[in-house]
């Protein structure tokens, strides 16, 4: 067995838009305006609300750069609570996923016909950590994470996806929330022998 200790970080849902659909919500030649720089990319300044079947939901971050395809990504609990029947799958896997109406804050509204999941939990390696650790992109691992919070957990199925320069595990709200993370939370990363 061997261990990696990492940051901990909770991704809120957020929506990663195509050009065109970027260009059908907001005008031709629309270039989203960067609010916060994030590893990889943007926060946007813009917002949008996703409309699902049972309700929607304000405010959606929107993540920059553009992507191939449009992506949205939810917690569990939200998509329950909009009524999409969103997969868990890994970024980019997109194929047989539920669509979503998408509306910008002038009301434009568009529809995807597929792109809603929730986020495989992953954790994001640099080469030089994944050698320490031992292991290969897209091996299976755990993470144990113990806040203090008498909610200590230990999370399967974590992904590995070795590239960057950072080190960091992506969990979503849901999750965040089960164990407690917050701010400066550090983890640990668990290779099991086979």
């Amino acid at each position: 067995m061997s261990t990696l200790n990492v940051s901990v970080e909770v991704s809120a849902r957020h929506i990663h838009l195509s050009q065109e659909d970027i260009e059908r919500l907001f005008g031709k030649g629309y270039e989203l305006k960067v609010k916060k720089e994030i590893a990889g990319g943007f926060v946007a300044e813009e917002r949008v609300t996703l409309v699902g079947p049972k309700r929607a939901i304000d405010r959606v971050a929107i993540l920059g750069p553009a992507r191939k395809e449009t992506q949205i990504e939810l917690a569990a609990t939200d998509a329950r609570l909009i009524g999409v029947n969103a997969p868990i799958r890994m970024s980019g896997d997109l194929a047989g996923t539920p669509g979503i109406k998408i509306v910008s804050a002038d009301g434009t509204e568009i529809e995807v016909d597929h792109g809603c999941i929730i986020a495989q939990r992953h954790v994001h390696l640099s080469e030089d950590d994944a050698a320490k650790f031992g292991v290969e992109q897209n091996q299976i691992v755990e993470l144990s994470i113990d806040t203090g919070c008498k909610r200590a957990l230990v999370f399967g199925d974590v992904i590995v996806r070795i590239g960057g320069e950072d080190s960091v595990v992506h969990l979503d709200t849901d999750e965040g929330n089960s164990a407690c993370v917050g701010s400066d939370c550090v983890g640990t990363c668990i290779a099991r022998s086979l």
